[in-house]
C-alpha cells in the first residue's frame, strides 16, 4: 500500500485551517512609527512626554529715540570771528626783532650832480649842451659835443642828460662789453659803497636817487635818477 498521496491532503487541510484563524480575529491597526512614515500631526499628538518643545525666541527690543537736541538759549550770539582758530592751536606772540638796517639804501651820500650839472639844474643855466638828433631827434634829450668818454677806468660810447621839462631829471651812459661793466661797477661801489644785485641788474638806492647799472646781451646802460 502506497501513502505518498495522503501528504497533499493533510497540508490543504492545516492552510484551510490558518486562514478560517486569521479571518476570524478583529483587525488592528500597526502601531504608528515616529521618524520614517509618520505625517507631522502624528508626530505632534503621539510625541512622547520626553521630547522638549523649543522655547520661544525672545522678543525684540525696541532702541527709544534719541532726546531732541536741546536749543540754545534766547540770549545765546555767535563769536565775533569764525575764522579765527581755537586756543589751542594759536601761535604764541612773536617776539620783537631788533630793527635791522635796509640793505637796498647805499651806506654813502648820493651824488648831487655829474659832471658840474645839479640835479633839477634849468636847461637854460645848463652851458654846452646840443640836441640829440641823430640817428634819430630825441626831444628833451642832450649832449655834450667834447664829453670825455670814460668813467673811472672804463670806455663809454656816450652820455645823454635828459631834460624832459626842462629841469635836469637823469643821465644815461651806454658802454659795451663786460670788462667795462666790471670797470664801471667797481668805480661806483668805490664812491657809494656796496649796491645790490636785482636780476640782471646792480643798483644803488636812496630816500629820493637811484643808480641803476645793467648788462644785457653785450651791450650796457648806467643811468642816474633823481625820485620826484
Amino acid at each position: 500500500m502506497r501513502c505518498i498521496p495522503a501528504v497533499p491532503a493533510l497540508a490543504a487541510c492545516l492552510v484551510l485551517a490558518l486562514a478560517a484563524n486569521g479571518f476570524a480575529q478583529p483587525y488592528r491597526a500597526p502601531a504608528p512609527q515616529f521618524g520614517i512614515g509618520a505625517t507631522t500631526e502624528e508626530a505632534r499628538q503621539e510625541s512622547p512626554p520626553t521630547l522638549m518643545k523649543a522655547e520661544a525666541a525672545p522678543a525684540r527690543q525696541e532702541i527709544p529715540p534719541a532726546p531732541p537736541i536741546p536749543a540754545p538759549p534766547a540770549q545765546a550770539t555767535a563769536p565775533g570771528d569764525m575764522d579765527a582758530a581755537p586756543p589751542f592751536m594759536q601761535r604764541p606772540a612773536a617776539r620783537p626783532q631788533p630793527v635791522r638796517p635796509d640793505i637796498t639804501y647805499a651806506v654813502k651820500p648820493a651824488p648831487t650832480n655829474f659832471r658840474g650839472l645839479p640835479w633839477g639844474v634849468a636847461l637854460g643855466r645848463a652851458e654846452g649842451l646840443a640836441p640829440v638828433t641823430k640817428p634819430v631827434s630825441l626831444p628833451g634829450t642832450y649832449f655834450r659835443p667834447d664829453e670825455l668818454l670814460r668813467l673811472g677806468q672804463a670806455e663809454i660810447r656816450s652820455v645823454a642828460y635828459y631834460f624832459p621839462k626842462g629841469a635836469l631829471t637823469g643821465v644815461g651812459i651806454i658802454f659795451e662789453g663786460q670788462e667795462n661793466f666790471f670797470l664801471i661797477k667797481d668805480h661806483l661801489i668805490d664812491l657809494y659803497g656796496p649796491g645790490r644785485q636785482m636780476g640782471d641788474r646792480y643798483g644803488w638806492t636812496w630816500d629820493n636817487f637811484f643808480i641803476d647799472l645793467r648788462l644785457r646781451d653785450g651791450a650796457g646802460e648806467l643811468r642816474y635818477s633823481p625820485q620826484p
